[in-house]
């Protein structure tokens, strides 16, 4: 399967690392694309994008190496952090409990991104204001890391409004915990999050184009 070298040579180039999006390939391809990021750039690779607990499986990702995103379950807890290192869709207080729960007894240990809601038209997420609540909790938690934070944008967007969400994000950042990660939703605005310095660009399309 090809792939789009010259965005990966110019992520290679920025400070950001890239999640690959694999959630809509199927085995053959996914293990083709697996392949060609570990054997050519290992060295930005952060992982790789899953949305469905089933393809976690099918596809049987390195653990390091697998991370979860999207609408969370509480019935598939126990099989989400035993197949994947990194959660990055996590905005539900009862859900963070019940993963600590869980990874306590299977002795595990998981890393999540708080979904924080950098797109003030649709509700959901964490909320700006929330968001201390959160740290309080997980702070005190044993088996869960918190990595920091990650956002779903708007999808329809000006540059002005998009480079207002990564600013949010790393105002949010640079107030709490300066120095770690952001990760965000950037097939269609990587460029912009390359220049503000996301940290982690998480690319579907655009790599396979």
């Amino acid at each position: 399967m090809k792939l789009n070298t010259q965005l990966l040579e110019k992520i290679r180039n920025s400070e950001s690392r890239i999640l690959v999006v694999t959630k809509y390939l199927d085995k053959k391809d996914t293990e083709e694309v697996v392949l060609f990021m570990e054997q050519n750039y290992f060295d930005i690779l952060e992982g790789f994008w899953e949305n469905r607990l089933e393809w976690v499986k099918l596809k049987e990702f390195d653990r390091e190496k697998s991370h979860f995103i999207w609408n969370i379950q509480t019935k598939q807890i126990k099989e989400i952090v035993k197949d994947c290192l990194v959660i990055h869709s996590v905005d539900d207080m009862k859900q963070i409990l019940r993963m600590e729960e869980i990874c306590s007894k299977a002795d595990l240990w998981v890393q999540i991104f708080l979904q924080i809601n950098v797109d003030v038209t649709k509700p959901g997420w964490v909320e700006v204001d929330k968001i201390p609540e959160f740290l309080k909790v997980i702070w005190e938690m044993e088996n869960i890391s918190l990595i920091w934070f990650s956002a779903i944008g708007r999808s329809e967007f000006t540059r002005e409004e998009k480079e207002k969400e990564f600013d949010l994000l790393l105002n949010l950042r640079n107030k709490y915990i300066p120095n770690w990660f952001i990760s965000a939703w950037t097939s269609i605005d990587y460029e912009i999050a390359l220049e503000k310095g996301i940290d982690i660009v998480r690319i579907w399309n655009a790599l396979y184009n």
